[in-house]
């Protein structure tokens, strides 16, 4: 024996459903030449149901295109994935920067779904529009085809992603993109020499070009496109009861905030006017935010939701200069802190506690005063609308005396009681334990001890959670109430074999009081219907 190799085999996938720190990025991804799954994701995926072939189903894992890849270091991620720095990017590789800054921000695993290559200049509408089509939920979406579980519609086999991200579609909604292919320093093709070293000056490093170009923009139509786009996503997330496939419901959307087209690219680029940005952005708001809840279906489209996070400004960071503008969609960093805030902290705590990191700027700039959080209480649903700074509708990043910080951890939900990010998590993780527990009773008699069990089930959760500070009150009984007995059922529910619990609680970081009815049937589908009894200050 000459010598001993050692090959490292990773593990073979599993999913932890207790997690809450797991993100899905969809979006436009090179595959480096000659990369291939591991032997152990292929496997996986192949007993999720994805196709290594034969005909006439595509080799999917083969192809490492519309199936989610799970990526526990960004090290894994660069060994299948093109970052950037190749030379073959246009300025456009939103994706793989926003992975990286994933990991950079603490985040510790993720799956990637790759639609396609990375847009650039010379990309035409039909192309754009294709590749936005295979993105967003598949219109055909069957459970049972895996054929139909292309773009956002991969969601439907993960059953521990909490965070679902589409870094490109800002890029994919403009009508207008004029990136410049990335250039790399090619080396000298001469024969090799010895140079004199000179005396008392120093040689200016080579520098890695910038691609020229401005980032992504969008015009007044751009942003009904953008809209739709994202009202489709959420009726994707929203309608995971009907499809009987509930954990899409404790999803959580993380979306870029596009830029407004001011003017044209260049003198947007160069000379942006804060003011001016702002009020076109709360033209958008006015327009597609509406302080109406958003309905599943609902047309024309209304984004204003708890499963949405819009993320804004845009970052410069310590991998963004290998995009158009060196700016880097916000989505990334912003779902890395929320993971990082969930190991650390839990996920029902506020991000803006945790110190970002490899972030020195922000672009727009924008006035003080969208950046400051109203002393007052916000009124929702006044006519005419009451305007609001941003930062209550954005998770918003900015400087801060201590350095540049996470401003605000919302939602777009219009109203106080799920604005809260915490408070969106938090439902999450208690809809997401509770289904867990149905999943192991679905097929134990419907009667007094299933109901006892369960209600005791609840409480050990909802005691937990108050001890960890998620939950307001001197003690349990102020915190939280659960009750699963005859009274949460009718004769009709009885009937059915449905189980219906209430769980009402308070939110250590919100004043209003919120019900979740968590309902079990016999066919194994589950309903969670939450309302929120509002109690805002007047």
């Amino acid at each position: 024996m000459s010598r001993v190799l050692f090959q490292n085999s990773p593990a073979a996938p599993v999913f932890n459903r207790t997690r809450a720190d797991i993100a899905c990025f969809v979006g436009l991804v090179r595959v480096l030449p000659g990369a291939a799954a591991p032997a152990s994701v292929g496997s996986w995926l192949s007993s999720l149901g994805y196709s290594s072939g034969p005909a006439p189903y595509p080799n999917q894992i083969a192809t490492l295109t519309n199936i989610p890849i799970p990526v526990n270091s960004y090290g894994e991620f660069t060994a299948l994935f093109d970052d950037g720095t190749t030379g073959a990017g246009f300025g456009t590789d939103y994706l793989a920067t926003g992975v990286r800054s994933f990991f950079a921000q603490g985040g510790r695993k993720c799956y990637v779904v790759r639609v396609g290559d990375p847009v650039n200049a010379q990309t035409s509408p039909q192309a754009m529009a294709a590749l936005l089509h295979d993105l967003l939920p598949n219109a055909a979406f069957d459970p049972g085809n895996t054929q139909t579980w292309t773009g956002v519609s991969s969601l439907s086999v993960l059953e521990d992603a909490s965070f679902l991200l589409t870094p490109d579609l800002p890029v994919l909604s403009a009508s207008q993109l004029s990136g410049a292919i990335g250039q790399i320093p090619n080396p000298s093709t001469g024969p090799e020499e010895f140079v004199v070293c000179s005396q008392g000056s120093m040689v200016a490093p080579t520098q890695r070009s910038t691609p020229g170009g401005a980032a992504p923009r969008l015009a007044t139509a751009d942003y009904a496109s953008w809209a739709t786009s994202i009202a489709a996503i959420l009726n994707f997330l929203a309608n995971g009861v009907q499809s009987n496939l509930l954990h899409l419901r404790e999803v959580q959307y993380i979306a870029a905030f596009p830029m407004p087209l001011d003017l044209d690219p260049a003198t947007a680029a160069e000379n942006p006017s804060s003011d001016e940005i702002a009020q076109d952005i709360h033209g958008v708001i006015e327009t597609w935010m509406k302080e109406t809840q958003f309905v599943a279906g609902s047309l024309p489209p209304n984004i204003s939701s708890a499963f949405l996070q819009l993320a804004y400004p845009w970052l410069m960071t310590s991998g963004s200069g290998i995009l158009l503008e060196s700016l880097e969609a916000p989505d990334g960093a912003l779902a890395g802190l929320l993971a990082r805030n969930a190991l650390v902290k839990g996920t029902f705590t506020s991000a803006t506690k945790i110190t970002p990191a490899e972030i020195y700027d922000v672009s727009p700039a924008l006035p003080e005063q969208e950046v400051l959080t109203s002393a007052q209480p916000l009124i929702w649903g006044a006519t005419p609308v009451q305007p609001k700074a941003l930062i209550e509708r954005f998770s918003m990043f900015g400087f801060t005396p201590s350095g540049l910080q996470l401003l605000s951890d919302v939602t777009t939900y219009p109203g106080e009681s799920y604005r809260s990010g915490p408070v969106s998590r938090l439902v999450e993780i208690i809809c997401r334990a509770a289904r867990q527990m149905g999943e192991s009773a679905i097929f134990q008699n419907n009667g007094p001890a299933l109901w006892g069990r369960v209600q005791r089930y609840l409480q050990n959760l909802m005691t937990r959670l108050w001890t960890l500070n998620a939950l307001d009150g001197d003690t349990v009984s102020k915190a939280f109430s659960v009750r699963c007995d005859r009274t949460t059922m009718t004769q009709n529910d009885l009937d059915n074999g449905r189980l219906i619990a209430y769980v009402t609680f308070t939110a250590a970081s919100t004043i209003e009081t919120i019900t979740v009815q968590l309902a079990m049937e016999t066919s194994g589908t589950s309903a969670q219907q939450i309302t929120a009894n509002l109690a805002e200050a007047s």
